[in-house]
């Protein structure tokens, strides 16, 4: 029977525990850097909601909060921007948020949720945030549009 070298061993505990560490690591790099907005949707396994409430920490100078369906309210503090939106109809949670840099991905805390009834949810198991990178538009740009 072979046995491996000691040091094999250990060199291959040490590339997979770097391995792990490395792809557990958010660097908040998510893409070329500058001012845009980022595009908030919150996946529910109920299907359309009411309101949710959710935290979005880091990135780097988020400013206003805007919705097509409802009303928008935030309230920024620190490095933490809470958001409240409530739909006029339910149905899929979405919203903007203006950044200076859309290069440096914020963090996303579900907080809670009202259903399409307007009952806060107990169980918030199952929902998905996704964010979406929206890239600002140059002056330059803006002039060449007809």
């Amino acid at each position: 029977m072979v046995k491996p070298h000691p040091r094999t061993s250990i060199g291959l505990l040490v590339v997979m525990a770097a391995t792990i560490v490395l792809a557990s690591c958010d660097l908040g790099l998510w893409g070329p850097s500058g001012a845009g907005e980022i595009q908030v949707a919150l996946l529910s396994p109920h299907g359309p909601e009411g309101a949710a409430v959710l935290e979005l920490t880091g990135g780097v100078g988020l400013g206003e909060v805007t919705t097509a369906l409802g009303e928008a309210f935030y309230e920024h503090d620190g490095t933490t921007t809470r958001v409240v939106i409530i739909l006029d109809e339910p149905g899929q949670i979405e919203f903007t948020v203006r950044s200076d840099d859309v290069g440096a991905r914020p963090s996303v805390t579900l907080v809670q949720v009202a259903d399409a009834a307007n009952y806060l949810r107990t169980d918030l198991s199952g929902y998905w945030v996704e964010l979406e990178r929206i890239e600002g538009v140059t002056a330059s740009q803006q002039r060449r549009s007809p």
